[in-house]
């Protein structure tokens, strides 16, 4: 579908809609550690991803602007459909505000689409995760944000907008904190890398892909928006959705430090952490084998080696090359979008009844990993649902 046609459809839904009288209240009691994500979207240097639409992987291409330390041309996944968004005030903040506030408002037609889901009269926040630096810039890319929902149906049950400069866990970044905050809540993560304070952060971490040598992440840009639900301790089953627990995060020894069979093990350790046999899981995980992965950073030395050797030995029917995505090698690296596009990536292969895991080998130092279940197919088992 075109982005004109979702216009079109949301604009028509507008016309007719009911005036809504009151909107769902606030809220300060929800479970730090679970959430629901009912559906999400991406636009991606490889293409726009949504629920049963999966782009093919897109090859890096040479930039017309931006080169590496060697003075070769550098590879870039640049989203290439895009219409700049005329602001002129942004660019006198901060130089690549007006990228971002144009990854924005690429996605927010299709973001709001997704609040057709919901029962009427569902009141809805909104996360903005975007590195801006410059308070003046956060205050238009926000108006602007607001501006585009007000003329919408869904201006009388919208509650916040709140901005965050990083996005790297969702519980954390999409928690009430000591204030309140709707059931729903619409996470936009948007970044590009294509400048080059970025492109010289990453070659001082010494990850900078380069034209000259393969290995490393070649930069890249991405908007995700992710339609989640914040539960209450008393919110147990749903017929669709996947569950989000908590993320587990474990700090080790330099990867480039240890053994192949020692990260091998600790990899072996902590997918067990993450997604228990069913014979062991308190929880009765409905299938043994992930339908899908999503990985940050195959490109970097020795993590498809260490992600590859333990997931054919936990899960030797896994075919990463029809199950597994990644994420710098689909489109680029993403920066702080990073968390969100993958997780918009893991669900959009998905049936309902499917489940799967998303895997952060990035760090030198850390390894992170969420599961996302899905809320039917736990439903449909029975027992316990906590």
């Amino acid at each position: 579908m075109s982005r004109a046609s979702i216009f079109d459809l949301l604009h028509q839904r507008q016309s007719v809609a009911a005036p809504v009288e009151e909107t769902a209240a606030a809220r300060n009691d929800y479970d730090p550690d679970r959430l629901r994500l009912v559906d999400a979207v991406a636009l991606t240097a490889s293409g726009f991803v949504s629920a049963g639409v999966m782009p093919d992987e897109q090859a890096p291409g040479l930039s017309s602007t931006l080169c590496d330390p060697d003075g070769f041309p550098l590879l870039v996944h640049q989203i290439g459909d895009v219409m700049p968004v005329s602001e002129p005030r942004l660019g006198r903040f901060e130089a690549k505000a007006p990228r971002l506030h144009t990854l924005v408002q690429a996605i927010v037609v299709e973001a709001l689409m997704m609040l057709e889901a919901l029962p009427e009269d569902t009141g809805f926040d909104v996360v903005l995760t975007a590195p801006l630096k410059s308070p003046e810039a956060v205050g238009i890319v926000a108006e602007q944000l607001r501006a585009a929902i007000v003329e919408t149906q869904y201006a009388s049950v919208l509650g916040e907008i709140r901005h965050t400069v990083h996005g790297d866990d969702p519980h954390s970044t999409l928690a009430v904190g000591d204030g309140s905050g709707m059931p729903h809540v619409l996470w936009i993560s948007a970044d590009s890398l294509l400048n080059e304070e970025d492109v010289g952060a990453l070659d001082h971490r010494g990850v900078l892909g380069r034209s000259s040598r393969g290995a490393g992440l070649y930069p890249g840009e991405a908007v995700a928006a992710l339609l989640v639900q914040r539960l209450l301790p008393e919110d147990l089953a749903f017929d669709d959705g996947w569950r989000i627990d908590k993320g587990i995060v474990v700090e080790h020894q330099a990867r480039s430090s240890r053994r192949d069979h020692a990260r091998r093990q600790a990899m072996l350790e902590l997918l067990a952490d993450a997604w228990p046999p069913p014979s062991t899981s308190p929880q009765g995980i409905e299938s043994s084998v992930p339908s899908g992965i999503v990985i940050d950073a195959m490109g970097l030395p020795g993590r498809a080696v260490e992600v590859g050797s333990a997931l054919v030995e936990r899960w030797p029917e896994i075919d990463m090359i029809e199950e597994g995505i990644g994420v710098d090698q689909f489109c680029g690296w993403p920066g702080e979008a990073l968390t969100a596009l993958m997780m918009a990536l893991a669900i959009a292969p998905l049936a309902s009844t499917e489940s799967a895991l998303v895997l952060g080998l990035e760090a030198e130092t850390r390894s992170r990993v969420w599961a996302l279940r899905s809320c039917a197919a736990e439903a449909a088992q029975p027992g316990d649902h906590s």
